[in-house]
């Protein structure tokens, strides 16, 4: 079984406002969590001696995408994000990477927020500036591989 490490490997794509995919993976530096849910219902009848479940539909999830602060023009995470808050687009994200047969994790999410933080260490040298961007789910993710 293959490992994977996120540094270097991992893939991600968020389409922008023009419904263009952008890769974001040099700026992203944690995804997560994505995947796939169901929610459980219960079924448990009146003789049954154990409760009993079934798979529901598939709950909204919530996802961030954290990164450094790039604001290259169109392709950045900062022209792409900025101009997708309140809009719903598809984000794909290969966990070990884009070469055919790797794991893919594709849904359409709804851009929640874009937020820009930075820090100042020492006193007197300015830190990284970073990003965080929150999505939630609209409709189903799928989990399959890159062709």
């Amino acid at each position: 079984m293959a490992k994977a490490p996120v540094a270097g490997r991992s893939y991600i794509e968020v389409t922008d406002v023009n419904g263009v995919a952008q890769d974001l993976s040099a700026c992203v530096e944690a995804v997560g969590p994505l995947g796939l849910l169901v929610a459980a219902l219960d079924v448990t009848g009146l003789n049954d001696d154990a409760r009993q479940l079934v798979a529901g539909l598939e709950p909204v999830q919530e996802f961030t995408l954290q990164g450094l602060f790039d604001d290259t023009p169109v392709t950045g995470p900062d022209a792409v994000l900025a101009g997708i808050v309140g809009q719903v687009v598809t984000v794909s994200y290969g966990p070990a990477g884009r070469g055919t047969g790797q794991r893919r994790v594709t849904g359409r999410f709804l851009c929640l927020s874009y937020q820009v933080s930075g820090s100042v260490t020492d006193g007197s040298r300015v830190g990284l500036v970073r990003f965080t961007a929150r999505f939630q789910q609209s409709g189903p993710v799928t989990l399959d591989v890159w062709s």
